[in-house]
């Protein structure tokens, strides 16, 4: 195997490769590639090589996964950052994926659209990482997940072919809708180059509703009435106390009331934004402690984004912390939120939590988390729920696959790997398989 070099196209000064570093591993080379064909040239010679190639946007994402078992090339793709085509008319995008999300929104703006989508790290993230790792923030309850918006694609596959799927229309597809399959896998199946979105009108009139419940009884009976009620909202999140009062240190609305509270965000016309919270305040006035109803949309965007961005919680700790995602369902956010001792921000509506743990640094202590992340899985499973660990420290990672995927669909994507990409050029070790 020969060593990668500076002789490859746009390869970046060796005082860059820093910028690159995934799991205390730095690339022997970092390479910003101007053309898709460029790109395909350094995949077709890292195949000759043996190379371990990871792909980086603004690298939010790369602490989500398994140590890399090489890790040799990293492929910037800080060029791909245009939004060649936009057609407001048809709510239709065509972006690369480089280009950041916030940068997408300030182009659609102007026209009263957006891209409904608002994960973590919003405003760093690019189109690229997001599609990568199916990025999804408090929306998803309202509008969906980035599956839903992908209308085309446009990838580089591991041995150098560029290859199209779907197209600028929505019904593109006859048999199998391949787009979805490059969502969520990590950088594994090929590189992101650019992708059509279909896109929808930002709403006239939003408010928000946040209410501190009478307990955690409270929470599963407003959520049932919520959901069987005709109303709809755009998002529904959950705190735990502990992360309530870390809401309450960033923007303080409940006059430093505890307990558990539940925030929803309606966004339609004004009439009916205005019918949707008198019918949500009669609904749940028996089972709250405390309510607020916020209008001034300076307010609402500052409450959600603490609601939407990690950073507040992850500061909240001394030390390390493990960041989970559990993913079950919206009937079990109850009593998965009393198995969890943490701070708690909830998807409520689609069952998503995700959970800050303190990570002491006494060995015995740390083996009682990962129990508490295994016994988590084996509730879970027969539910085909999951836990993913987000974020953990580096030398626990060898101790616990931080997927957690043992089911039947880990066959699967074993063999889809093993057709696309072989060799294992790209990511290494990093993904469920």
């Amino acid at each position: 195997m020969k060593s990668p070099t500076s002789e490859i196209p746009g390869t970046l000064p060796s005082s860059e490769t820093s910028r690159f570093i995934v799991d205390g591993l730095q690339p022997q080379v970092a390479v910003e590639p101007k053309s898709v064909e460029e790109i395909g040239e350094l995949l077709r010679l890292a195949g000759t090589q043996k190379w371990g190639i990871v792909p980086f946007g603004a690298g939010t994402k790369q602490r989500i996964g398994n140590p890399l078992r090489r890790f040799d090339v990293a492929i910037s793709l800080a060029n791909f950052n245009r939004v060649p085509e936009y057609e407001p008319e048809d709510l239709v995008v065509k972006v690369e994926s480089g280009c950041r999300l916030v940068d997408l929104q300030r182009t659609l703006a102007p026209d009263n659209l957006f891209l409904p989508l608002d994960p973590p790290y919003y405003n760093e993230s690019t189109l690229g990482g997001m599609v990568a790792s199916n990025a999804s923030g408090p929306w998803r309850f309202g509008h969906g997940t980035m599956r839903d918006f992908l209308l085309g694609i446009s990838v580089v596959q591991p041995d150098g072919t560029p290859t199209r799927f779907g197209a600028r229309v929505v019904k593109n597809v006859t048999g199998y809708d391949m787009c979805k399959l490059y969502v969520g896998s990590f950088g594994t199946l090929g590189i992101l180059t650019d992708f059509y979105f279909k896109l929808k009108p930002l709403p006239p009139c939003e408010k928000t509703v946040l209410v501190v419940l009478k307990g955690l009884s409270e929470v599963g009976l407003a959520l049932d009435k919520l959901f069987s009620s005709p109303l709809t909202p755009s998002a529904v999140e959950l705190l735990n106390p502990a992360a309530l009062a870390v809401l309450n240190q960033s923007i303080s609305l409940t006059d430093s009331k505890e307990g558990y509270s539940l925030v929803v965000r309606f966004g339609e016309v004004e009439n009916a934004v205005k019918w949707q919270v008198e019918q949500l305040e009669r609904l749940w006035e028996p089972l709250c402690a405390k309510g607020i109803i916020l209008g001034d949309i300076v307010e609402q965007n500052l409450l959600w984004e603490v609601l939407r961005e990690d950073r507040s919680y992850l500061n909240g700790f001394q030390g390390s912390v493990i960041k989970l995602k559990v993913n079950g369902k919206s009937n079990q956010l109850v009593e998965l939120t009393q198995r969890l001792e943490s701070y708690i921000k909830s998807h409520a509506g689609s069952g998503i939590i995700r959970a800050f743990l303190h990570l002491a640094t006494s060995p015995p202590e740390q083996q009682t988390m990962v129990a508490c992340v295994q016994g988590l899985r084996s509730y879970l499973r027969p539910y085909r729920g999951t836990v993913i660990i987000e974020s953990l420290p580096l030398a626990l990672k060898g101790t616990i696959d931080v997927w957690g995927c043992d089911t039947k669909d880990k066959y699967l994507m074993q063999r889809i790997r093993e057709k696309y990409d072989p060799l294992g050029t790209l990511n290494p070790g990093r993904f469920v398989v």
